[in-house]
């Protein structure tokens, strides 16, 4: 029995160790406003790469954010995605599939382009022109 065990725990080991950058766990200390407004509603799963996953149900259309350090772009993530709920998702492939966020405007927001992507801030600008801003902890 102890074999098994620690032949499943090595296995496990060498499955998140290959895909690491597939694997978004869910960070339970992670924060989200909307133009300054705490957001409770959105769930924040980060990987290896400190890469993050937002899945938003704030509005009668749930809405999975993805934005990765490869691209510095925010994405609608459209690829098939497998979870163990309120654990982890994993994706499609390393570079995920998504639509790009056509950022809305909304007076000074015409300016902020793309990404800052920090290891403990992300900030981008939704499809409705609010600054949205993820605090990791």
């Amino acid at each position: 029995m102890k074999k098994l065990l620690l032949l499943l725990g090595v296995a496990l080991m060498v499955f998140v160790v290959t895909y690491r950058q597939r694997i978004y766990v869910w960070d339970p200390l992670a924060t989200v406003s909307r133009d300054g407004v705490k957001q409770g509603s959105v769930r924040v799963m980060i990987n290896y790469s400190n890469d993050i996953m937002m899945d938003d149900d704030s509005t009668n259309i749930r809405r999975i954010y993805l934005v990765q350090g490869w691209d510095m772009a925010p994405k609608f993530f459209i690829g098939p995605l497998r979870c163990i709920e309120y654990l982890a998702c994993m994706t499609d492939a390393d570079r995920a599939t998504g639509d790009k966020v056509a950022p809305g405007s909304r007076g000074r927001r015409e300016a902020f382009e793309g990404v800052t992507m920090t290891s403990q801030r992300i900030e981008f600008v939704d499809e409705r022109g609010a600054l949205v801003e993820v605090l990791l902890r």
